[in-house]
C-alpha cells in the first residue's frame, strides 16, 4: 500500500481539475443561438444616426417569436422604421405592424424611453431566422467647441444569450477625417479598426458574452456633423484623451496580467508534468518486476493439460472464465461419470438432458442447477432457459460468478500478483501522464505559436517514450509465474493443435479414450464440435460407437442435428443473461477597453419567446 502514493497523487490530480470544470456554476441554456450579430450605423450631418441591426437566429426548440428592446436614453429620441425577416435562407421579407400576432407582424412600444419590438415568427427546432431592425436615432453626437463626441453602448448588457460572430460599423457622413480617434470598451478580446480615409470604425468581436456591453467612444471634428444642432459651449477633447488613456492603461495592465497569469500557470502544470514523470520513473526503477525463464514456445502440443478445462482456458486467456469454459466442465462431468447427458424432445423443440449419476456433483454451477433447477435429478437446457427467464433474483448469475470466482482462485498460484499490480499500475501512470500532456498541448497552442510547436514536440517526443517503454515493460512483467508460464505455454499450444485439427490425422494422434478426454477442454475453447468432426472423419462409424460411449449419443446421434458445443453454450449464456435482478490610448485602431466611458444606450437588448 505504501508503493501507491506517487500514482494516488497523479490520480488526485486529475480529480481535482476534473472537480474543479464540473463545480462551475451551471445555468440553464436557452435553445438557440444567435450568430452572426452585426449593427451598421450611419451618422448623418445633422448629428442623428440611421442604425441598422441584423441577426440570425438558430433555433434548438420551439418559439413564437423574437424580440429587441432599444434603449434610447441619453439621446433626444428616436423610432423604429421598419422590421424585415428571411426565414430558412429565403428572401429577405418587410413585416408588417400588427396586433394580429401572427407570423412576420410586430408590434412596438415606446415606454420608459425604450423601444420594444415584439416580432411574432413561429420557429422549431433546426430552423433559422435571419431578422433586419431599422431605427433612426436623434441627437446622438454631441458637437463641443473643440471636438464631436459619439458616447454609446451599441450593444446594450440585456441580451439573454452569448452573440456569436460581432460586427459594428460606424459610418461618419465624410470622409479623410485625419482627427479621427476611437476607442471601444467591452471584451479585452475585441478589435477596433479606425479608417480615418474612410471616416469609418469598424469593431469586431467573436463572442460578446450575454450581460456584456460593446461601448463606442468616438471623437472627430465638429465639420463633420456641422448641422448638429446638440452642442455645448464648452471644451472636451482633452478631458475624452485623459479618460480613453486611463482606461486603456488599465486594459493593457490587464492583459499583461492575465497573459503573466496564463504563462505563470501553464509553466506551473508542466512543472506538475516533469515532477510527476520523474517521480514515476522513480517509483519504477524501485519497483522492477519478478523475471522468470520462459520455456521453449510449444507450436502444438498433445498431451491432455494437468488442469481442469476451465482452469486451462482462464490460464491462456488471462481472464476469468467464459460460458465456454463452463460447457467443457459439463462435458468433464459427463466422462467423469458424474452426470449423463443425451438428446432429447421437449415437445417441438430438440434440446440436450442433464442426468446426475452422483450425491453430488463437483461443479458449483451445475450443482446449484440441479438442486433448484432440476426435477427427480434431471433437467433440461430449455428447462434451465425458461428458469433464466423467471428469475428475477438474479439467482443463476449469482452462482455464475462464483464459480467463476472459485476458478479465479485456483488459477492465483500459477500467477505472480506483485507483477500483475505492476501493470496495473504502469499504465494508469502512463495514461495520466499522456493525458496531463495531451492537456499541456492544447493550452500551449492557446499562449503564442513558439511556446504551441515547443510544447507540442516536446510533449509528443516524451508520449512515445513513455509507449514505448510501457510496451517494453509489458512485454517482461510477465502476469504469471514460472510454473504458470509453463501451464499457458502447455494450454496454448494445447488449443493451436485443436484449432488446427484439419491438418492432423487424430486416430494417430492418440486412441478415442485419449479424445474423450480432450473433448472438454475443446468445448472450453469453443471448439468441440470441430473435434468431434474430424473424428468422424478419421474412426470409423463402428469404432467411434464402441469406443466412444459417453460421448457418442450426443455428438453423432441423429436425434440431435446441432453443434453441442454451440447448444451448451448458447443455452447457458442466455439462461444467465435473462437471470437479472430487480434495480488602444491614442485612439487608433486596436483591442478594446475595459471598464466605461458612460454612452447611452445600456439597456439595449433582445432574445426570444
Amino acid at each position: 500500500m505504501k508503493h501507491r502514493g506517487m500514482l494516488l497523487g497523479l490520480l488526485s490530480l486529475l480529480t481535482l481539475m476534473m472537480t474543479v470544470a464540473l463545480s462551475q456554476p451551471v445555468v440553464a441554456a436557452a435553445d438557440y443561438t444567435i450568430d452572426p450579430y452585426q449593427v451598421h450605423v450611419t451618422v448623418l450631418k445633422n448629428g442623428d444616426a440611421n442604425v441598422t441591426q441584423t441577426m440570425t437566429y438558430r433555433f434548438d426548440d420551439d418559439y413564437h417569436g423574437v424580440y429587441n428592446n432599444q434603449d434610447l436614453r441619453g439621446i433626444k429620441g428616436g423610432k423604429l422604421t421598419s422590421v424585415a425577416t428571411a426565414f430558412n435562407g429565403g428572401k429577405l421579407t418587410t413585416a408588417r405592424q400588427s396586433t394580429a400576432h401572427t407570423d412576420n407582424t410586430y408590434q412596438v412600444n415606446y415606454a420608459g424611453q425604450n423601444a420594444k419590438v415584439k416580432l411574432y415568427h413561429g420557429a422549431s427546432d433546426g430552423d433559422k431566422l435571419k431578422v433586419v431592425y431599422h431605427y433612426h436615432l436623434q441627437g446622438v453626437i454631441t458637437n463641443y467647441r473643440d471636438t464631436a463626441e459619439l458616447n454609446w453602448r451599441v450593444i446594450g448588457s440585456n441580451w439573454d444569450v452569448d452573440l456569436e460572430n460581432v460586427k459594428v460599423v460606424i459610418q461618419l457622413p465624410a470622409t479623410q477625417v485625419k482627427q479621427l480617434q476611437a476607442w471601444t470598451h467591452g471584451s479585452l478580446s475585441g478589435y477596433t479598426k479606425v479608417d480615418k480615409t474612410q471616416g469609418r470604425v469598424t469593431m469586431t468581436l467573436a463572442e460578446n458574452p450575454s450581460g456584456s456591453f460593446v461601448e463606442s467612444h468616438l471623437l472627430f471634428p465638429t465639420s463633420v456633423t456641422a448641422a448638429n444642432p446638440n452642442v455645448k459651449d464648452e471644451k472636451r477633447k482633452a478631458a475624452v484623451q485623459k479618460q480613453e488613456a486611463n482606461l486603456a492603461e488599465q486594459a493593457n495592465a490587464e492583459r499583461k496580467q492575465k497573459k503573466q497569469r496564463a504563462y505563470g500557470g501553464f509553466l506551473a502544470f508542466v512543472g506538475v508534468i516533469v515532477i510527476l514523470g520523474l517521480g514515476f520513473w522513480w517509483w519504477l526503477w524501485r519497483h522492477p518486476a519478478n523475471r522468470y525463464p520462459h520455456p521453449i514456445p510449444a507450436n502444438h502440443f498433445f498431451d491432455v493439460p494437468s488442469v481442469p478445462p476451465a482452469l486451462a482456458e482462464s490460464l491462456v486467456d488471462f481472464k476469468s472464465p467464459n460460458t465456454d469454459a463452463l460447457s467443457g466442465e459439463i462435458l468433464l462431468a459427463v466422462s467423469n461419470h458424474e452426470i449423463a447427458m443425451e438428446p432429447v424432445k421437449d415437445g417441438r423443440h430438440q434440446t440436450l438432458k442433464l442426468t446426475k449419476l452422483v450425491p453430488t456433483v463437483s461443479n458449483y454451477f451445475l450443482q446449484k442447477c440441479f438442486m433448484k433447477v432440476a426435477k427427480d435429478d434431471s433437467f433440461t437446457l430449455l428447462d434451465l432457459k425458461k428458469y433464466g427467464k423467471r428469475d428475477k433474483k438474479g439467482r443463476l448469475s449469482k452462482w455464475f460468478h462464483t464459480w467463476q470466482g472459485q476458478v479465479d482462485e485456483l488459477a492465483e498460484p500459477y500467477q505472480d500478483a506483485d507483477n500483475v499490480k505492476l501493470r496495473q499500475r504502469t499504465m494508469l501512470g502512463t495514461v495520466g501522464l499522456t493525458a496531463l500532456t495531451s492537456i499541456a498541448i492544447g493550452v500551449g497552442w492557446t499562449l503564442n505559436r513558439t511556446v504551441s510547436v515547443a510544447t507540442t514536440i516536446v510533449g509528443l517526443l516524451a508520449m512515445v517514450a513513455l509507449w514505448v517503454y510501457t510496451v517494453r515493460f509489458y512485454q517482461h512483467a510477465d502476469r504469471n509465474n514460472e510454473a504458470g508460464l509453463i501451464q499457458v505455454n502447455e494450454v496454448g499450444g494445447f488449443r493451436r493443435m485443436l484449432k488446427d485439427i484439419g491438418h492432423f490425422n487424430t486416430a494417430e494422434v492418440g486412441d478415442l479414450i485419449l479424445w474423450e478426454q480432450i473433448l472438454p477442454y475443446a468445448a472450453a475453447f469453443g471448439l468441440a464440435q470441430k473435434v468431434a468432426n474430424k473424428l468422424a472423419v478419421d474412426f470409423s462409424a463402428d469404432a467411434l460407437n464402441d469406443s466412444f460411449v459417453v460421448f457418442y449419443p450426443i455428438f453423432y446421434s441423429t436425434d440431435f442435428s446441432g453443434s453441442i458445443g454451440s447448444a451448451l453454450n448458447d443455452s447457458i449464456s442466455s439462461a444467465i443473461q435473462t437471470s437479472t435482478a430487480a434495480s488602444s490610448s491614442s485612439g487608433s485602431s486596436g483591442g478594446f477597453s475595459g471598464g466605461s466611458s458612460g454612452g447611452f444606450g445600456g439597456g439595449s437588448g433582445g432574445g426570444a419567446f
